[in-house]
């Protein structure tokens, strides 16, 4: 009888397999989308639109300035006014037109503006399908990482039917203005996930008749130290991040020139990173339970640092093209560590901490502190390293990869340190700070 009982309260604790699959299959979409473009974005601007270095790094900081305003905005809506899969199919409605618009300009403005705008409605949806998920688990814990690997499964898969197919045997001038394809998919898709959104699980707003305004409930989180912390920390690493997305195409690029291999392949070796993420996530929830969040989150910014110094060797002593591609993947795998360690970590992390009732909006502001601000920072940040670090101009720059890789380095060690010194072992649960910041 109690074998059976403790079938029966397993099973109640777990989430049906039609929920689980109709989950997965939006997180698949939601970042197939951005594994179309953002692996070669960076690429695209750089040799097929001839922007500078500094003008890479505002375009990548486009992508992410919009959100500023979504815990204002769009958190608050999800939380008070309308159903989350509703916002989020308006969001991929307009992302997806804005996407193809940005496919037919050339210029450095119309194509800032576009991306601009494409930010303030695609990035949100990240916090958004997030929030959904966490909403309708049983066990976000265990059930999240699951959910969310086949997001990672989503970003993988265009790297190999864009590079496989569309841009095979392709080279020089003529693959430079074949890479518009990946931006043109991945509007296509958005407009598909629009459609999709209309009937993903029914999420009303959660406090609709509450006063409490869902941001001031987190600005009044903020005075307690782990979450101050987790805060910064996240804004440190979310520049790390962006350096990353910035500079890895074009890195990849000079690694592959260096070989002599013209083909396109810098979105398939960018993909070993989401592979190891498939299997980091696979055991997050369980390096969570038995490890803590702190072990958890430090070993993501450890990765981070590593990552970095990996890719500052592979031009800082002569080596072969073999050696050379060799480190550069293992740092690309070293990806799966620092965005399921850290990032997936954290947002699992807000979820305990969060009211009940204002979950949407901590999610988004959190994911605003990490995607918006900290994103549209490293866009800067990185383009300027950039910048300083590199010679010539057009097809002739060069650039000190060693320098650029040091310097994010450098930032990502920080972390490491914050984390080792300030964030405590223990982190209280939902009802205490419920009843605190309701106070």
């Amino acid at each position: 009888m109690s074998e059976v009982s403790e079938a029966a309260a397993e099973t109640q604790s777990r989430s049906s397999r039609p929920l689980m699959t109709r989950l997965s299959l939006m997180m698949f979409l939601q970042y197939f989308i951005q594994g179309s473009y953002l692996p070669v974005a960076s690429i695209y601007v750089q040799d097929t639109l001839g922007f500078t270095g500094r003008q890479v790094g505002w375009f990548s900081s486009a992508l992410a300035v919009g959100p500023i305003l979504a815990p204002f905005l769009l958190g608050h809506l999800v939380d008070r006014r309308f159903a989350t899969q509703r916002v989020i199919a308006f969001c991929h409605l307009g992302g997806g037109v804005l996407m193809l618009a940005l496919c037919t300009q050339t210029s450095f403005w119309p194509v800032i503006i576009l991306g601009t705008a494409y930010s303030v409605v695609y990035v949100p949806t990240m916090m958004l399908t997030n929030a959904l998920a966490f909403q309708h688990l049983k066990n976000s814990d265990l059930e999240f990482p699951w959910t969310r690997l086949f997001g990672t499964i989503g970003f993988v898969v265009p790297a190999f039917l864009i590079e496989s197919w569309w841009l095979k045997g392709l080279e020089g001038d003529e693959l430079d203005q074949a890479r518009v394809f990946a931006f043109a998919l991945a509007g296509l898709m958005g407009l598909v996930m629009a459609g999709y959104s209309l009937i993903l699980p029914h999420t009303p707003p959660a406090g609709k008749n509450k006063s409490d305004y869902a941001p001031g409930v987190i600005v009044r989180m903020m005075r307690y130290r782990h979450f101050l912390v987790l805060v910064l920390i996240s804004f440190l690493i979310a520049i790390v991040h962006k350096f990353f997305f910035v500079w890895n195409g074009p890195f990849l690029r000079d690694i592959l020139d260096s070989g002599g291999w013209a083909g396109a392949a810098e979105q398939r070796i960018s993909a070993i990173g989401q592979l190891f993420e498939v299997l980091v996530m696979a055991v997050l929830g369980f390096s969570i339970a038995r490890f803590g969040f702190k072990a958890t989150l430090i070993t993501g910014a450890v990765a981070y640092t590593l990552r970095c110094l990996l890719f500052a060797l592979v031009f800082a002593v002569d080596l072969p093209f073999a050696s050379k591609l060799a480190l550069a993947c293992t740092g690309q795998a070293l990806h799966g560590l620092c965005f399921g360690c850290f990032l997936a970590a954290a947002y699992i992390y807000v979820d305990h901490v969060a009211p009940k009732d204002v979950r949407g909006s901590m999610q988004t502001m959190y994911g605003t502190l990490v995607i918006a601000l900290g994103f549209f920072a490293g866009g800067i940040v990185s383009g300027e390293v950039g910048e300083w670090f590199s010679t010539g101009t057009g097809d002739n720059v060069v650039r000190d990869w060693p320098m650029i890789w040091l310097s994010s380095a450098a930032l990502a060690a920080v972390s490491v340190v914050g984390l080792l010194i300030f964030f405590p072992r223990t982190i209280p649960d939902q009802e205490s700070h419920s009843a605190a910041v309701g106070s």
